[in-house]
Parts: structure tokens; sequence; C-alpha cells
């Protein structure tokens, strides 16, 4: 009779230890802070977007409330309590809010710390898109293979958005006959609506309008500055 008392003693105390632990354990879990970082990019370039307004509230009775702004790396910072959900609403001129919920501990390492990468597209009527790496074969129309991957970014954001229709708008070097520069831009935004319809987009979808050299970005008479306004524009016209 002792001993069984004995061993009731220690299962008793074992039970109660256990509980003690997991009772620590699931309180330090609940009190725990997730470091979260977000990185905010442009969807169709990757590049980083500094200036985004990030507001987070912590559901459901938005008990903590915060306002962020991304960095020059398009970065923004916070603690979030790991057992809570929030809410982030991200704001940008020229692009599509985008409003989600998260729950910290999903994708959280083992130090509790979590990044996400967050994808921002172009958006609003009228907003324009500059094709930065669009290049064109010197003084003609024929688009260069460096050009393609950028090309094919504008596909995907054409296709991903199924009703948006764009206007192509080009533009070129100011020197030389202003007959020939609007006879070049036409050309080159034809041939980029081309490439564009021969990868899957309806041609309704794309317009195309030249200028010429009359709207230079500058009237710099560098190589630089030559270069700058060779381009063609991409402006959102419906969506």
């Amino acid at each position: 009779m002792k001993i069984n008392l004995i061993l009731l003693s220690l299962l008793c105390w074992s039970v109660m230890a256990n509980a003690t632990i997991n009772n620590s354990v699931s309180n330090a879990e609940t009190d725990s802070l997730v470091f979260y970082k977000g990185i905010i990019v442009d969807e169709f370039s990757g590049k980083p977007l500094a200036g985004v307004n990030v507001r987070y509230k912590k559901l459901p009775y938005q008990s903590e409330i915060g306002l962020l702004v991304t960095n020059e790396m398009g970065e923004f910072e916070a603690y979030f309590r790991a057992r809570e959900s929030y809410s982030i609403q991200i704001n940008k001129d020229g692009y599509i809010s985008l409003s989600e919920v998260i729950h910290p501990l999903e994708g959280a390492d083992n130090d509790l710390n979590r990044t996400d990468i967050i994808k921002l597209k172009i958006g609003g009527v009228g907003s324009v898109l500059a094709l930065n790496n669009l290049n064109f074969e010197q003084g003609k129309s024929k688009i260069t293979s460096d050009s393609f991957e950028e090309l094919n970014n504008l596909v995907n954001m054409l296709k991903d958005t199924p009703t948006m229709v764009i206007q192509l708008e080009g533009h070129t070097d100011f020197r030389g006959s202003p007959v020939k520069n609007l006879e070049l831009s036409e050309n080159r935004v034809q041939a980029l609506k081309d490439f564009l319809v021969s990868n899957g987009i309806d041609k309704t979808r794309v317009l195309t309008k030249a200028f010429g050299g009359s709207q230079p970005l500058t009237q710099e008479n560098t190589p630089e500055a030559r270069a700058q306004n060779r381009r063609v524009e991409v402006r959102i016209i419906s969506e």
C-alpha cells in the first residue's frame, strides 16, 4: 500500500509539473513578439518603393494601431504579437491600394523573425509606366534582345489584369527632322504593340500614340539627356 501511495504521489507530481511547464510555454508564446519586416516593391520592375504608407491594426478590436513609411530600400519594420492577427493597409500614389490580414507566426523562423516581399501593382487611370530597359537599334524600330525581360513583365501585367487598356506613347530625341522623328516614334510603338500581340495580348487593348521629339524630358544636349528623351511610356487608359 505504501509503495502504491508513493507511486501515486510521483504520478501526481509529474502531471502537475508538466502542466506548469506547458502553461509557462503557452504563456511565453502568447506574450512573444514576432519581428516583422516588409519589403515593398514595384510588381513590374521589382524595384523597392520608398515613401509607401503602411497602416496596421490588431484584430478584431483594433487595440493596436500603427502608421509606418517605407525607407529607400522599400522596407518597414514592426513587432507584432505572435498569436494575434493584424490587418495591413498599403497605399502609394499611382499604385493600387493593398489590404491584407497577416498572422505573424505564419512564415516566421525559430527566432520569431519574418520577412515578406509585398508587390504593388501600377494602377489608376492615367498612370504612366516608364519602360527603362526598352531599347531599339540605333535609328530603327527593331527591338533589341536585351529588352525582352522587361517586355515580358509588361505582357504578364496585362495578362494579370485582363480588362486593362494601355496606350504606348513613343518619344524621340528632339534633334533632326521633326517629320522623321515622328515617323520613327510611330514605328517604334507599333513594333512594341506587335510584340505584345504576338505574345497573346488582344490588339484592341493596346493603343498607340507618337510624339516624335515634341515632348523632351530635358533640353540638355548631352548623350545622357538624348538617351533619356528617347523613350516609350505606357499610359493606363482603363482598368
